[in-house]
């Protein structure tokens, strides 16, 4: 069997041998000293009835006949008969027959004690094996627990023999994997960093220039209005491609975690409504309306400058799924858990193949009508979200609008 492979176990199998052996030799040597002592106690009985005949004048001869010859059942039942008539049968209490009694009495004795000794041994062997078990796994535990917060140094000690060392040598090589994966994720997270930061950097030139270009050619107001449409759809192309190298450029440093996040103390209705103005402008160009309901008294502990970030992302894809005349409400509140911001509109809604998926990285739906999004607005909020100890989760309904919360844990902030 394998588990006699680990040697605890097997010395924890031969001491209870050992004892169990003992025990049955104790035993047979209390049913030999039992077995004697009952015989002296039957010979003084008859040592006694022996005597009380013969003072009342029986015959020696007929007295040690009646202990050492042959009885029959005719003698057995004559017996039983006489005896029985003053109440001397089976059913007599202990009490009433001293030697009878005291034999019990001392014996009942022995048989606890044995019984007691015998049940400390095999429980005082037990807590000998398993207590050192005990404490191997609970120290095991501990170290799982540190590896899983980042000391991926910790090692769980396999030295041993048996099923336990063996268990703990492939949690070791499992966490040794583990931390190669984990040492290669963040190679390649810098190196996409590092590649998109020399692109974008790259590109910075260049756009510079195209879109100095631009403007030139939009202060040279020729008057072409062909000129002067293409060089407005050049000048918005280029405001996309800046916004779409900036954004990378965040999700590049959240995504390796080279981004610090300073969380302070900020009144959520002031920031939200702060927020929001940055996007009235263009909300009254499009005929919607942005709406905010939020106690004043909250505060959300969060880095403002990204958080603005994330809510704007949001703030910005209603804008571009709603038609004129709808209307975005935002709105927060607070339970003693948690802080939640809303962001809801009556806009086209979201099809429901593609809720799943509009957080996942330059996704574009097939379903979408916009055609100037880049996908990767939502991805950067849910980040910035998550790097706050947060979460982002959506509701929608197609041609009916959809809702956005924002949920922060208050334990975060301790």
């Amino acid at each position: 069997m394998n588990i006699f492979a680990i040697k605890d176990v097997k010395k924890l199998f031969v001491t209870i041998t050992i004892i169990l052996l003992g025990c049955i030799a104790i035993g047979q040597a209390a049913v030999a000293i039992i077995a004697n002592d009952y015989k002296k106690e039957i010979i003084a009985h008859d040592y006694a009835v022996a005597g009380y005949l013969l003072r009342n004048d029986l015959g020696k001869s007929q007295i040690t006949t009646a202990f050492t010859g042959d009885k029959t059942a005719e003698d057995l039942t004559v017996g039983q008969a006489v005896l029985g008539a003053s109440g001397y049968d089976e059913s007599i209490n202990n009490t009433l027959l001293p030697e009878v009694n005291s034999f019990h009495q001392r014996y009942a004795v022995l048989a606890l004690v044995l019984s007691v000794v015998f049940a400390l041994t095999i429980i005082a062997v037990l807590l000998i094996f398993f207590v050192p078990q005990d404490k191997k796994l609970i120290k095991a535990n501990t170290d799982l627990l540190n590896f899983m917060n980042g000391d991926q140094n910790v090692r769980l000690d396999d030295n041993e023999e048996g099923s336990l060392s063996q268990l703990f040598s492939s949690i070791n090589v499992m966490a040794t994997s583990l931390t190669t994966h984990i040492a290669k994720e963040k190679q390649h997270k810098e190196f996409l960093r590092d590649t998109i930061s020399d692109i974008s950097h790259q590109l910075k030139t260049p756009l510079a220039a195209l879109q100095m270009y631009n403007e030139i050619i939009q202060d040279e107001n020729t008057g072409n209005e062909v000129v002067g449409s293409f060089t407005q759809k050049s000048s918005n192309e280029l405001n996309r491609m800046e916004n779409l190298i900036q954004n990378l450029l965040k999700l590049a440093r959240l995504d390796v975690g080279t981004i610090e996040i300073e969380k302070r103390n900020h009144n959520l209705k002031d920031f939200l409504a702060s927020t929001i103005g940055r996007f009235l402008t263009r909300a009254e160009t499009e005929r919607k309306s942005i709406s905010l309901d939020c106690d004043n008294g909250i505060i959300l502990n969060c880095d403002e400058e990204w958080l603005l970030e994330a809510v704007s992302n949001i703030i910005k894809n209603a804008l571009d799924h709603t038609n004129p005349g709808d209307a975005i409400n935002i709105g927060c509140d607070e339970t003693p858990v948690v802080t939640r911001i809303t962001i809801e509109d009556n806009g086209l809604g979201i099809h429901p193949e593609d809720i799943h998926s509009i957080f996942k990285r330059f996704y574009r739906s097939r379903f979408s009508k916009d055609k100037q999004g880049i996908g990767i607005g939502l991805t950067l909020s849910k980040s910035i979200v998550e790097k706050h100890g947060g979460s982002i989760m959506v509701e929608s309904e197609l041609s009916k609008g959809t809702t956005f919360h924002l949920v922060f844990p208050k334990l975060t902030n301790l």
